[in-house]
């Protein structure tokens, strides 16, 4: 694959240590219950009842309107099914699914259910060692593209549901038609990262880890916080862009996205910060150029090669007129070594702690970078 396809790759999957379920004491111990934090996501709400749970997902692209209802039927529940209320019905915890995403995978494996991962899409992005293993040896199917997924694959597999992000105008095509539960996690559409972090007690549901689910969440938001009191006080917050000229086109987060709301919590100075889309703006190199040419960080990702100034300057001659460039503070993330799309959803702790050493090295002296690594 060229490496102008790998960030074609890289573009689309932006857009897109295991554990038991029952937890380390010590863990547990010292984590609060999640169930007392104010809730966070705001296309999500989860209500519980004598043996099921009911989600409701927000249309995130007309958020006066429900995207889906979920029923989430305990399979041991001694109830009438007749009686249930109306939505997508599914027998859980689930014994096979088909997952559409790595990072869906990512926290599924990390509750220790990656067993019910019966099934994946662009298999390509998965390096979970267990969903490596599973492809390889043929326990795990690899039902082909997201975008247009092998249908044989799927009637033969017949998971008992199929976990996808759903796309705004997009339908799923024939899996539609197959009868099998589909589950829409929008979480990527939250507007903050601990919103979408929280999608993870759905997923704790489904899969029959809801305390893993909230210990875990519980953990993630005292860590984020934590990062964010580390940097409250700081004075000089410097100025950051984000990603690279892909094809003409520089997508660059939206104001409103969670990914803007991290930088700001990381104290960084983000110059789309006051745009109000919640997804990727689509710009062309002299309108980045013409408000960021002086930021101090730079950020990148890269599919499958690690970054250097030269690589930077020959993708396009002009990027070597930020200053970012000139002063040598560009940051990649290799996405094939790095864990960085398989973590970052529901562990945005981990991320953030990496932007606070980037843009604050002095508050985190000595401190190693998980994700990126310093361009030379």
């Amino acid at each position: 694959m060229n490496k102008t396809k790998l960030f074609s790759a890289l573009v689309l999957t932006s857009v897109l240590g295991l554990m038991s379920c029952k937890g380390a004491k010590g863990d547990a111990d010292k984590m609060s219950d999640s169930a007392d934090l104010a809730p966070e996501a705001q296309m999500l709400t989860l209500k519980d009842f004598d043996g099921y749970s009911v989600a409701e997902i927000v249309n995130p692209w007309q958020t006066d309107r429900l995207l889906q209802t979920l029923v989430l039927v305990n399979r041991d529940a001694d109830i009438d099914r007749a009686s249930l209320p109306d939505g997508v019905v599914i027998e859980v915890p689930l014994r096979s699914s088909l997952v559409y995403s790595s990072a869906h995978a990512g926290i599924i494996d990390e509750m220790g259910k990656v067993a019910a991962i019966t099934g994946v899409c662009d298999s390509e992005f998965y390096k979970m060692p267990k969903i490596v293993e599973g492809l390889a040896n043929g326990s795990i199917v690899d039902a082909g593209n997201s975008m247009s997924p092998s249908i044989e694959k799927i009637i033969a597999l017949a998971p008992e549901a199929i976990v996808v992000s759903p796309f705004q105008n997009a339908g799923h095509g024939a899996i539609e038609q197959l009868k099998i539960p589909i589950v829409e996690m929008a979480d990527y559409m939250e507007l903050t990262p601990l919103g979408r972090a929280e999608w993870i007690k759905l997923i704790g549901i489904l899969y029959g880890c809801r305390d893993r689910a909230e210990e875990i969440y519980a953990s993630v938001c005292s860590d984020y916080k934590a990062l964010t009191d580390t940097v409250a006080d700081v004075k000089s917050r410097p100025k950051i862009i984000n990603e690279n000229i892909t094809n003409g086109i520089w997508y660059m987060a939206g104001g409103h996205s969670y990914m803007a709301r991290m930088f700001a919590d990381a104290g960084g100075n983000y110059p789309w910060a006051d745009d109000d889309h919640a997804g990727s703006l689509e710009l062309d190199f002299a309108t980045v150029y013409d408000v960021a040419h002086d930021a101090d960080i730079w950020m990148t990702k890269t599919v499958g090669y690690d970054m250097t100034l030269d690589e930077l300057r020959k993708i396009y001659t002009l990027n070597e007129r930020f200053k970012a460039f000139k002063d040598g503070n560009v940051y990649n993330c290799n996405t094939t070594e790095a864990p960085l799309f398989e973590e970052f959803p529901f562990h945005p702790e981990r991320l953030l702690r990496d932007f606070v050493i980037m843009f604050h090295p002095e508050l985190m002296p000595g401190a190693s970078l998980r994700y990126y690594k310093k361009v030379k």
